[in-house]
């Protein structure tokens, strides 16, 4: 009978305890530019505030590797990542991480046009070259020029 005092107490207040924690489970709407056609608007939303350039990896620089990684970023309410899916990448996996880590603390600000700070999904490619123009036809390859 003296355990059941003692249960009883505890029981309460780890009811209590799991009653007031609330989880907020809230769901971003995303305007999606992150197609090839629509990378370009957007500018109409939101304009890159900080850069962060992403670090070479040491293995791929001292063999010489080129390669790009293209990152479908969702960019939120308030200008910061939310989220990333690398959607190619060439070499695969040697540049994601480095590509990912410098993404994850890029910043926007809204445009003039983006008074309600709509959030996106956008593409953004990051190239990793030890060459100012790289020529290696691999990399020309899995890589082509931005088109402006």
């Amino acid at each position: 009978m003296n355990k059941s005092y003692l249960l009883l107490p505890f029981t309460i207040f780890v009811t209590s305890c799991a009653s007031t924690t609330k989880v907020e489970n809230t769901k971003i709407s995303y305007i999606d530019l992150s197609g090839k056609e629509q990378v370009k608007l957007i500018e109409e939303y939101w304009t890159v505030a900080k850069k962060i350039e992403p670090r070479y990896p040491i293995l791929a620089a001292k063999n010489n590797i080129s390669g790009c990684v293209d990152l479908i970023v969702g960019i939120d309410q308030n200008g910061k990542v939310k989220g990333y899916k690398v959607r190619s990448s060439y070499p695969k996996g040697v540049f994601d991480k480095s590509a990912a880590a410098a993404i994850a603390n890029w910043k926007w600000q809204p445009t003039e046009k983006n008074k309600g700070n709509m959030p996106v999904l956008t593409s953004v490619r990051m190239d990793f070259s030890t060459q100012r123009t790289p020529t290696g036809a691999k990399f020309l390859e899995n890589c082509p020029k931005h088109e402006a």
